[in-house]
């Protein structure tokens, strides 16, 4: 029998980082860059932003275009745990649906690993999980980029007809459905589209839809 892999996103997947957190890690990422490429705090900010619509990350900006950076001091000091720890708030539901979602789950998400260790035993659900990886545990790749999913793959000894991706965001889902994975749009912004097997509005419905994706 085939064993299957959950792939979960981690910011507003598993819980709320548009509560807070999201604007934490924006504003030590403003400030990493007007430090460290001399700039004032409106141009870093743009820069921030752009690189993040140009490549999904604005880590990704950095390695290309500014070497001088070192990306992990960038990702340890743009993720402050101290102040992010308080702001967290896990989606309803979560412990359960957790709990009674058949397979294998892996925290796949875009933040280094320090900050996924930390909210996922914040949250008290690591037992839930076979892996957490983040973008450091996959050469720093990042989704949607296709060689952070290769990564995490090869790392698992899994293949992506396995896995069956859960993320908010659609680029991200994309790439996956490209792969060979299946699909599940999350969020209450989520609708059918051609590269998604299905959408779930909140934790619970991931129960619903879990049999028809097995």
């Amino acid at each position: 029998m085939t064993t299957h892999y959950w792939l979960f996103d981690l910011d507003n997947t598993l819980h709320q980082a548009d509560a807070g957190i999201f604007s934490i890690i924006n504003q030590h990422m403003t400030a990493y860059l007007a430090t460290n490429l001399h700039m004032d705090s409106a141009a870093a900010s743009q820069l921030r932003q752009q690189y993040w619509q140009d490549y999904g990350a604005t880590l990704a900006g950095l390695r290309l275009h500014h070497p001088e950076i070192n990306l992990h001091n960038f990702l340890l000091a743009c993720h402050p745990l101290a102040q992010i720890l308080p702001l967290l708030q896990p989606m309803p539901q979560l412990q359960y649906t957790l709990a009674h979602l058949p397979g294998h789950k892996i925290v796949f998400s875009n933040g280094p690993s320090h900050y996924v260790q930390a909210l996922i035993s914040a949250m008290q659900i690591q037992p839930h999980f076979h892996a957490l990886l983040g973008t450091d545990n996959l050469e720093l790749y990042h989704k949607p980029h296709p060689q952070a999913y290769h990564n995490l793959c090869r790392q698992l000894h899994i293949q992506p007809q396995q896995c069956i991706m859960v993320d908010d965001n659609l680029a991200n889902l994309k790439t996956a459905h490209t792969l060979g994975m299946r699909t599940v749009w999350y969020g209450k912004h989520s609708h059918p589209t051609p590269e998604i097997n299905a959408t779930a509005p909140d934790m619970s419905s991931l129960l619903h839809i879990a049999s028809d994706l097995l």
